[in-house]
């Protein structure tokens, strides 16, 4: 977490996180059906599950997002598991659209970090008044992770209805979203 901000937003967004993870999507057909299928699936699921309750108990802003990356990678690799048509189409349409929002979060984090000097969310109180144009700007990126139109709902929406086949995966899904 001490690399300089548009590090951060370039390797949590798009490059280094979701090499392996397009990996292992990429390479879905080739176990599907098989134990192997499931067993990436319900690590993907724990992962996902794991790092969310992670992300919750931070205070450093980096960190927050760096679990909640980690949250995301685990339910596309959740998805890789699952195998089913949606949910491939569900895991493609989240390594997309999370570069997008999480590649803005990062930065406009890094923006802030910068203006108060600190990069805990307690010191980021009265952002409205201090930075206005900034604030907008991070609510449209966490906002874009779970409102329509954006498509950070479609990926999470297909994922979740994919895994109506696993139910321990399915049980995942709900309490990490919780």
């Amino acid at each position: 977490m001490v690399a300089p901000t548009p590090v951060s937003a370039l390797l949590h967004s798009s490059t280094m996180v979701k090499a392996g993870v397009y990996l292992v999507v990429r390479m879905a057909p080739a176990y599907q059906g098989t134990y192997l299928s499931d067993l990436v699936a319900v690590a993907g699921a724990f992962t996902f599950l794991t790092a969310s309750v992670l992300a919750v108990t931070q205070s450093n802003a980096k960190r927050v997002l760096a679990y909640s990356t980690i949250a995301n990678l685990g339910l596309i690799i959740a998805c890789a598991g699952i195998n089913t048509p949606v949910a491939i189409s569900a895991a493609i349409a989240l390594i997309i659209f999370h570069a997008v929002s999480k590649g803005l979060l990062f930065l406009s984090t890094g923006v802030i970090e910068h203006n108060i000097g600190s990069r805990d969310i307690e010191d980021m109180g009265g952002l409205v008044d201090r930075m206005p144009v900034t604030t907008i700007i991070v609510a449209i990126g966490v906002l874009s992770m779970f409102l329509p139109p954006f498509g950070m709902l479609v990926g999470k929406w297909a994922s979740l209805e994919a895994s109506t086949q696993l139910p321990l995966v399915a049980l995942m899904f709900v309490l990490a979203s919780a």
